[in-house]
């Protein structure tokens, strides 16, 4: 039988002229113990375990002060990384796993032992080939690797630094300040450092959950954000009359494979219909209603994303999946304005689909119908740009992705009026992810809006001697009617 313990915790004191200050004091029957932090926030937070564990009657180590649960393990970030990647894996689909993998490589390497990692580091390019290809995904753990990627990994083991340094505020302050530098040394962008903090903090939180960490130490650091914005910038957004020059560069392409004429109506579906690449690559013919004249419509029913074969369960290049943030099953209903409807019955009229119903795929000879891929339909983005745009417009950034024809296509409708919770609708956007990736054109419907509230204003503006002028009746104002 456990004798019960005495354990009691005092207040954190601060003590003057200490590299850290923040000093946490607790005894555990007759032993007292302590622990000392750079900031309040991390003491306050690592007492608060403290307390809740003894509130659990969980059994605290005369050796360490701490909860028996909370023994100091010495696994490393490297190997934390690895199992969050195997726990994340079977759960998420294709592109989430690529993006996991993507943000833990600059995570991983900022976490390395100073001393370690000078003896006998590999090249870096190595090192990050060996994380992103073979560390973090899981089933190639089970598979021969090359000599060189081996190499990488037993040294990466090696070098990575164990958990416990990562109670050490200015170990966490080092990581950040690694996190924000970019391969070419340059600052990376917030948006790309907020997804890296972001994993970082996901996988200190499974560290947690497995009892090999107190607290998560990312959590009480506190660092100068910096801004982040989702606006698209409209420089790089087409207007109609550059989406038409951008089209018709397209159709003209030519190369042998009739590649450039089949996929003008893809890049068509992207602009006048605002769909992502991977819904385009989905769409069969039986999802289009084409009629000879007039608006037709396009029922969406899933999304073909381009991630690559070390992704995906089955090892194909492609991951169909239902429609982004929706449920398995659930549809989108598009309305296909007159042009597209017509650029579409061309469209199937000279290429048919493929034997399972696709609109779009690989017209080369022995492609045998084969999905169109991110880097084919790229290329052929780039060449058409050279046809189509200015050196002032391509210096510019304009459409330099094919994905701007669909903010192209947001721009079209807002600038046209459409309500905005219709255009939600259409790009399958919740409204206020439209709102804050759109905010330049709802700031440049100012002037139209105040044109309409004049016009509302002079023409039904009511004298103050007429009844109603003062509004509608409320519960403070008595109702001229009844006066």
């Amino acid at each position: 039988m456990i004798k019960a313990q005495d354990i009691q915790f005092w207040q954190i004191r601060k003590r003057a002229n200490r590299r850290k200050p923040w000093e946490v004091r607790w005894r555990v029957d007759a032993a007292q113990f302590s622990r000392s932090y750079l900031t309040k926030a991390l003491g306050e937070t690592y007492r608060a375990g403290l307390v809740a564990a003894a509130r659990n009657g969980e059994v605290f180590s005369l050796a360490t002060g701490e909860p028996a649960s909370w023994e100091r393990s010495s696994e490393t970030f490297y190997s934390l990384a690895r199992s969050y990647a195997a726990m994340r894996w079977a759960d998420s689909p294709a592109n989430s796993r690529k993006c996991t993998a993507d943000q833990l490589v600059p995570v991983t390497l900022a976490l390395l032992d100073p001393r370690k990692a000078k003896r006998n580091r590999p090249a870096d390019a190595l090192l990050r080939r060996a994380l992103r290809s073979y560390a973090f995904i899981p089933p190639t753990w089970e598979r021969p690797v090359p000599d060189d990627i081996a190499s990488a990994l037993a040294w990466l083991a090696d070098a990575s630094r164990p958990l416990a340094d990562l109670t050490d505020a200015e170990v966490i302050r080092e990581g950040l300040s690694a996190l924000a530098q970019n391969i070419n040394g340059k600052r990376a962008a917030a948006k790309t450092l907020a997804r890296r903090r972001g994993v970082w903090h996901t996988c200190l939180e499974y560290a947690v959950e497995r009892k090999l960490l107190a607290v998560n130490p990312v959590a009480g650091i506190k660092v100068k954000r910096a801004r982040i914005t989702d606006a698209v910038d409209p420089r790089a957004v087409p207007n109609l009359e550059q989406a038409r020059r951008l089209l018709a560069a397209v159709a003209g392409l030519t190369n042998g494979k009739g590649r450039g004429p089949h996929l003008a109506a893809f890049f068509a579906v992207l602009y006048y219909a605002g769909l992502r690449p991977a819904e385009a690559r989905h769409l069969r013919g039986d999802d289009l209603t084409l009629p000879a004249s007039g608006w037709g419509s396009a029922t969406l029913a899933g999304s073909t994303p381009d991630v690559g074969d070390k992704w995906t369960d089955d090892g194909g290049q492609y991951d169909p999946r239902a429609l982004k943030h929706r449920p398995a099953g659930a549809v989108r209903i598009v309305p296909l304005p007159p042009v597209l409807v017509a650029l579409l019955r061309a469209h199937l009229e000279r290429w048919g689909t493929a034997p399972d119903g696709r609109v779009f795929f690989d017209t080369a000879a022995g492609a045998e119908h084969a999905p169109i891929t991110n880097v084919m339909y790229g290329q052929l983005w780039r060449r058409a740009r050279a046809v189509a745009l200015s050196d002032t417009e391509q210096a510019a950034g304009l459409a330099k992705r094919p994905y701007d024809l669909r903010h192209g296509c947001a721009s079209l409708l807002l600038n046209s009026g459409v309500p905005a919770t219709e255009i939600a609708r259409r790009l399958g956007h919740s409204l206020t992810v439209l709102l804050s990736t759109y905010a330049h054109w709802f700031t440049g419907m100012e002037q139209e809006a105040n044109r309409l509230i004049d016009a509302a204003l002079s023409d039904s503006e009511p004298s103050r001697d007429v009844p109603g002028a003062h509004g509608l009746p409320t519960g403070q104002t008595p109702d001229p009617a009844n006066t």
